[in-house]
This record gives C-alpha cells, sequence and structure tokens, in this order.
C-alpha cells in the first residue's frame, strides 16, 4: 500500500483521541436519561444526535430535545457535562506519529464531531499539551459540525476530495467504525478499518508499510 499512498485522512476519536463511549451514557444516566445508548452509540445514532454533528442544531437546541425525549428537564450545562466525560486525550506518541507521517504524506482529519465535543477537544488539547487545535498537524481539519455533513454520508468525503485535489486512489482513509470506513470505499477512497479491541494506530501504520 505504501507505494500508492500520498495522501491519509484520519479519523480523531477512537483513532488519535482516546474515547470510551460507556461513560457518557452513564454520565447521562446519572442525572435521568436512562436509555441514551438509544440515541448515543459508536455504530449508530438517532436523527436527533446527527442533527448536532452536522451543525443544524445549537447545544440549548439539542438539550431541549433530548429532554422532550427523555421526559427529564435537563440543563445545558449538565448535557455538555454528560457529553464530554467520554473524551481523555491524545497521547504525545500520536502526534509524533502524525508529526513523522507529514514528512511524507499529505495529512487530513475528517471527524464526526459536535460544538461541545469539540470546545472539550481544544480545551483539553491546551491544558495537557500546549496546543490550541490540531491545525498545526494536518493540511486541513475537517469537522461534520462545520461543513454540515458527516461520515458515512459520501458528501463529506467527496467535499475533501474536491477541495484538496486528491486523487481518491491514492488516498487512505483510516477510521475505527466499519460503517465509516465502507461509506469512503464507496466514493472510492482506501480505507483501512482500526478494530480497536486488537490494534492501536501504530500497529496499523507499520502494518501497511507506511
Amino acid at each position: 500500500m505504501k507505494h500508492s499512498i500520498k495522501n491519509i485522512i484520519f479519523d480523531l476519536g477512537g483513532v488519535l483521541f482516546d474515547i470510551d463511549y460507556t461513560l457518557t451514557i452513564a454520565a447521562f444516566a446519572s442525572i435521568g436519561v436512562k436509555d441514551f445508548e438509544k440515541i448515543f452509540a459508536k455504530k449508530a445514532q438517532s436523527e436527533l444526535f446527527n442533527h448536532l454533528e452536522e451543525g443544524k442544531i445549537s447545544a440549548a437546541e439539542f438539550t431541549q430535545e433530548l429532554s422532550k425525549i427523555s421526559d427529564v428537564a435537563l440543563k445545558t450545562e449538565q448535557v455538555v457535562w454528560a457529553l464530554n466525560t467520554m473524551l481523555f486525550n491524545i497521547p504525545t506518541e500520536r502526534l509524533t506519529l502524525l508529526k513523522d507521517l507529514r514528512k511524507n504524506y499529505r495529512l487530513f482529519l475528517y471527524s464526526n464531531i459536535n460544538e461541545i465535543h469539540a470546545a472539550e477537544v481544544h480545551r483539553l488539547l491546551f491544558e495537557k499539551h500546549g496546543l490550541l487545535n490540531l491545525e498545526k498537524h494536518f493540511e486541513k481539519v475537517y469537522y461534520s459540525h462545520e461543513i454540515g455533513a458527516r461520515k458515512p454520508n459520501p458528501e463529506g468525503f467527496l467535499q475533501i476530495i474536491r477541495e484538496q485535489q486528491l486523487n481518491p486512489a491514492e488516498t487512505l482513509f483510516i477510521d475505527d467504525s466499519p460503517q465509516h470506513v465502507k461509506g469512503a470505499q464507496e466514493v472510492g477512497l482506501q480505507a483501512l478499518w482500526l478494530d480497536l479491541e486488537q490494534h492501536n494506530i501504530h500497529d496499523l501504520i507499520q502494518a501497511n508499510g507506511l
């Protein structure tokens, strides 16, 4: 694969940034939302959460709708806290990996993310690494709530290909969600699934000779 790849598009959560979905589900349960896993999960999620990740609704609007669905009077601050419990950090060695890869490849980031998580990711990046964002590690960062498109739908992938004038056959996409990998392959990108139960991103990069 190494000889055909010139560009790499990375996912963020799970691939680079350590997260734990179960902590957010437990956090929502603690404030009265007992079935939040029906709204948000790694493999699938509701249209309400999709709208938050596509930037179609604000955190306050998300809170209002979630309050109706769960029949619990929620405050935006509670929802922000519960959503952010899943976020940990991006280890220093992964930032080093990106720095090394940039010597040979054009790097891009494409994340399904919302305004709440983006703010917390940036806060943690500054707290842990003194970084305001991830812009210095990628040629461009694509956040779903900013571009109005999310994986696995084709629109976001096609926007990146078009804007960056990428040859899909020479572009690798890496994600820890199989459905996102399939979406990338459907628009012609090469793609690898990172099975977090078996490997980490360093293993995957090394195994594919990148």
